[in-house]
């Protein structure tokens, strides 16, 4: 059997407050089209019209490290969306270089294993590359490629029971980067997730693929 998700997915990203080098941050989500194809048959998820209007909290330090997500206020899907935002937030946000690079320059983000919510390991390593300096609007930006290798593994919580997994997958995105105000304007990227759940109670197993978009902008 085989089943896909894809979650396509606005959100405006503002900054609370910053001190001693972290910065409080609040993600809200915009637009979120969650759906789910089982045998060839899709059904739109609820999970996607539970997130739109809701805010996660998070910390993130000057080269982008990412810690302590949570809900602005709990609500029902959380436990759920907890599974697609931790991924997109650790994996996702762009980490920046302790020095400066050049054109045509190349850094890493070695991935640590993580334990999610729904109790499966993802190990996801990053690199990026700066492509080039562009003008956006009235100013410069450095536009930067980003490509992620993520592996899951152990065992995974879902409503449909416990599962088995083991998979992994690979994406890319691309953000711009204002060097003049140390800040991202912009990023939009796409990852693809393959892996297969077999039940722990017993039964045949599960593929599943999850394609997760993201699409974030600098609001003024």
């Amino acid at each position: 059997m085989a089943m896909s998700y894809l979650a396509d997915m606005e959100v405006t990203v503002k900054c609370l407050s910053a001190k001693d080098g972290k910065y409080e941050m609040e993600m809200k989500f915009d637009k979120a089209d969650v759906s789910m194809t089982m045998m060839g048959t899709p059904q739109v998820s609820p999970l996607g019209e539970q997130l739109v209007g809701q805010s996660v909290l998070f910390t993130a330090d000057a080269n982008g490290e990412v810690s302590g997500i949570k809900p602005a206020t709990v609500f029902d899907a959380w436990e759920m969306a907890q599974q697609i935002v931790e991924p997109v937030l650790k994996g996702w946000y762009p980490h920046l270089p302790n020095k400066a690079v050049a054109m045509g320059g190349e850094w890493k983000k070695a991935g640590e294993k993580e334990t999610e919510s729904s109790g499966s390991e993802t190990l996801t390593n990053a690199s990026f590359k700066f492509k080039e300096m562009r003008k956006e609007k009235t100013h410069d930006v450095a536009v930067v490629e980003q490509t992620l290798d993520s592996t899951i593994s152990g065992t995974s919580a879902t409503p449909m029971g416990t599962y088995q997994v083991a998979g992994g997958g690979k994406g890319k995105a691309e953000f711009l980067f204002d060097p003049a105000k140390s800040r991202v304007e912009k990023l939009k990227g796409k990852v693809d997730i393959s892996m297969d759940m077999t039940p722990q109670a017993g039964g045949d197993a599960v593929k599943a693929v999850v394609i997760s978009h993201v699409e974030r902008n600098l609001l003024e």
